[in-house]
C-alpha cells in the first residue's frame, strides 16, 4: 500500500523539520513554553517544550491532502479533535494546568468526540480466549472514555525521559498502520510513525522536549485511530481480540497503574510527579538509548507477535509482568530512595 507520495511527504517534512530545528531557541521564547530544570527533572538546561509542534503542522498538511484526494473524513475528525488536546497541552505547558481541570476538560472532549461518532464508540468486545462477543450496552460511552483517558494519561507519564513518549507514540502508529486494512488510514498514520520517530531522535539529542501539548496530542491520536480500527475491523468480520487490544495498552498501562497505586497508598496525590517511573528505574541499570531501545522493542515485538498470532496474546502478557516484575524489583532499594 506504500505509495511514492507518502516518501515525498515525508522528504518535504524532513526539510522542514531541518529549518524548524534551528529556529528552535526563538520559537520556544515566542510561545513562551520553556522547561526549566527543578528538582523532580532529570535534565540541568533550560529547553524548548515545542517537540509537538513539527508533529501537528504535519498532520494538518496531511489531512488537507487526504481531505482533498481521498475523501475520507473520518481521520480528519480524528485529529481535529486531537488538536484540542494539543491546545490543552500548550496551555499546561506554558502556564501549568490543575491536573485534574485538565482531567475534567479532557473527559468533556473526549465524550463530545465519542458522543459524535458511532465509529468511535466500542459496543462490543471479542474475548478469544472464550470465544465470545460481549455487548457493552449502556456503558459503553464510559468503557469507550475510560480507554482514552487511560491512554492519554499513561503516555503523558512515560514523559519523564527525553524522546520516550514520542518514540513509544512512534511505534504505536506504526503497528496500527500494519494493522489496518484501511489504504487512507494506512498512509496516514505510516507517515506520521516515520516523522515522529525522525523527530524523536531530536528530542533524544535534548534539541527540544515534546512537552504536555506531545502527550496529550499523540496519547488521543493514537487512542481515537486504536479504537477506529477496532471498530472498523469489526464492521468487516476481521474481529481483533480483545487481548490483542490490552496488549496494545499493557505497556503503558501496568506501569501508570503501579505508580497511581503507590502514591495513593502513601497518601500522596496520583498526579503528583517523582522519579519512580520504570524508565527511571531502568536508568539506574541502563543508558539513556538503551532503556529507549527495550522498550520500543519490547512494545512492537509484543505487538506484532500477537497480532500475527505468532504467539499467543495471554503468554505475551505473562511474558511482560514477568520482566516488568524483575525490573521492579531488582533495583527496588534505589526505588524506595527516590520515592
Amino acid at each position: 500500500m506504500f505509495k511514492l507520495e507518502y516518501l515525498i511527504i515525508l522528504l518535504l517534512a524532513t526539510i522542514f523539520l531541518n529549518l524548524f530545528v534551528k529556529n528552535k531557541s526563538k520559537i520556544g521564547s515566542f510561545f513562551r513554553v520553556l522547561d526549566v530544570p527543578v528538582e523532580d527533572k532529570i535534565h540541568k538546561n533550560t529547553t524548548p517544550l515545542i517537540g509537538s509542534f513539527p508533529i501537528f503542522i504535519l498532520s494538518l498538511v496531511i489531512i488537507v491532502y487526504f481531505s482533498l484526494t481521498k475523501k475520507n473524513y473520518d481521520s480528519v475528525y480524528i485529529i481535529i479533535y486531537s488538536y484540542v488536546f494539543f491546545i490543552i497541552g500548550y496551555l499546561d505547558d506554558r502556564y501549568g494546568l490543575n491536573a485534574y481541570l485538565k482531567l475534567g476538560i479532557s473527559t468533556i472532549i473526549i465524550f463530545l468526540a465519542v458522543n459524535s461518532f458511532d465509529f468511535l464508540v466500542i459496543n462490543k468486545i471479542y474475548i478469544k480466549s472464550i470465544d465470545k462477543i460481549v455487548l457493552l450496552y449502556n456503558v459503553k460511552l464510559f468503557f469507550t472514555i475510560l480507554c482514552i483517558l487511560l491512554l492519554i494519561n499513561a503516555l503523558n507519564l512515560m514523559d519523564g525521559i527525553n524522546g520516550l513518549a514520542s518514540g513509544f507514540a512512534s511505534a504505536w502508529m506504526l503497528s496500527l498502520s500494519l494493522i489496518s486494512n484501511n489504504e487512507q488510514i494506512f498512509g496516514l498514520l505510516f507517515i506520521l510513525s516515520i516523522f515522529t520517530f525522525i523527530n524523536t531522535f531530536l528530542i533524544i539529542k535534548g534539541n527540544y522536549f515534546l512537552g504536555d501539548s506531545g502527550t496529550l496530542f499523540l496519547g488521543c491520536l493514537v487512542g481515537l485511530f486504536t479504537l477506529y480500527i477496532y471498530n472498523n475491523q469489526l464492521v468487516d468480520g476481521n474481529f481483533i481480540e480483545a487481548e490483542k487490544i490490552f496488549v496494545f495498552f499493557m505497556i503503558p498501562g501496568i506501569d501508570m497503574f503501579r505508580l497511581f497505586f503507590t502514591r495513593i497508598t502513601k497518601k500522596k496525590d496520583p498526579f503528583s510527579r517523582d522519579l519512580n517511573h520504570l524508565h527511571h528505574i531502568m536508568l539506574k541499570k541502563f543508558s539513556l538509548n538503551k532503556t529507549l531501545l527495550i522498550y520500543l522493542l519490547l512494545f512492537l515485538s509484543s505487538n506484532l507477535l500477537s497480532y500475527f498470532n505468532i504467539i499467543d496474546a495471554w503468554l505475551i502478557i505473562i511474558i511482560y509482568l514477568t520482566i516488568y516484575i524483575f525490573f521492579i524489583f531488582s533495583y527496588k532499594k534505589k526505588f524506595e530512595k527516590t520515592s
